[in-house]
């Protein structure tokens, strides 16, 4: 059965694909913490048979990690409980754990974007499928954590309101301009006859979004390196603008033990290049 709410003509998705599996390791965990307790307790109680001190310790020890794992699941499924993907008549509102909520009028959209079930598993479904895109800024649509089913009637929704795109090339990018300063780190795309330069960290922004023809030329440059890393890179002159886009990206990661960081080379600049200039022609 599919976990939506319809009230007046607001539909709301959970996202389901994500708690599943923390919803059968909750429920595990929560059935070993009972079970290890009532063991615990029918020792205090002295209503177990001599001669079990090893199960009662090994009852203690299970109940003590399962409360451990079993805290910090129900927080996570108590705040996905209160998020979720709102879709209705006027726009999109989204709430991600752990993220601002996002809304979209359908008339500040310009497309939507979809990149599609090959980019989902390579990011090991953990992002890949829905931008909504407007002039200045964009949103993720999160929909990922959503069931495939539902995915697809979502997607259908959207499609009668903004254009539905998917991209002939995706990369992650650190562009800079002709000072070597950094102005923008995120998602390229290109399109059929469009290229989009989304900002991936902080506020959602769009740093470029035109035509291809607009693209006065696209030529390749020589590598950037950090540390013994090397990364291809290219150059694009757009409203009279030489941008260097480098083929780098650094990958930002949150852990238990804080926050790191590593660098990942993101493509070649001649794959780029030779999609780009027949267009800018």
């Amino acid at each position: 059965m599919l976990n939506t709410t319809t009230q007046q003509t607001t539909t709301r998705y959970t996202f389901r694909q994500h708690t599943r599996r923390m919803g059968r390791i909750a429920s595990i965990a929560g059935i070993v913490f009972i079970v290890s307790a009532i063991v615990v307790a029918l020792a205090i109680a002295n209503l177990l048979p001599a001669g079990m001190g090893g199960l009662v310790a090994l009852a203690g020890l299970l109940a003590i990690a399962s409360f451990i794992l079993l805290v910090p699941l129900l927080v996570f499924l108590y705040i996905y409980a209160r998020s979720g993907f709102w879709l209705d008549e006027e726009g999109v509102h989204v709430h991600f754990p752990g993220e601002k909520m996002q809304h979209m009028d359908w008339s500040e959209a310009l497309y939507a974007i979809d990149e599609g079930e090959e980019y989902l598993i390579s990011s090991k479904g953990k992002e890949g499928l829905g931008h909504l895109v407007g002039k200045e800024r964009y949103m993720r649509l999160h929909l990922e954590g959503i069931l495939p089913e539902q995915r697809a009637e979502i997607t259908s929704a959207i499609a009668e309101h903004v254009p539905l795109r998917q991209q002939k090339l995706l990369t992650f990018t650190t562009m800079m301009n002709n000072k070597g300063e950094i102005v923008a780190r995120g998602r390229l795309y290109l399109f059929e006859n469009d290229i989009l330069c989304a900002e991936n960290r902080g506020e959602k922004r769009v740093f470029i979004n035109a035509p291809i023809k607009k693209l006065a030329f696209v030529r390749p440059r020589d590598p950037f390196y950090v540390g013994n890393m090397e990364f291809e890179a290219f150059i694009m002159s757009y409203e009279k603008k030489e941008f260097v886009v480098m083929l780098g990206y650094e990958m930002t990661m949150n852990g238990a033990f804080g926050t790191s960081s590593r660098w990942m080379a993101t493509g070649t600049a001649r794959q780029w290049v030779d999609a780009l200039q027949p267009l800018t022609r």
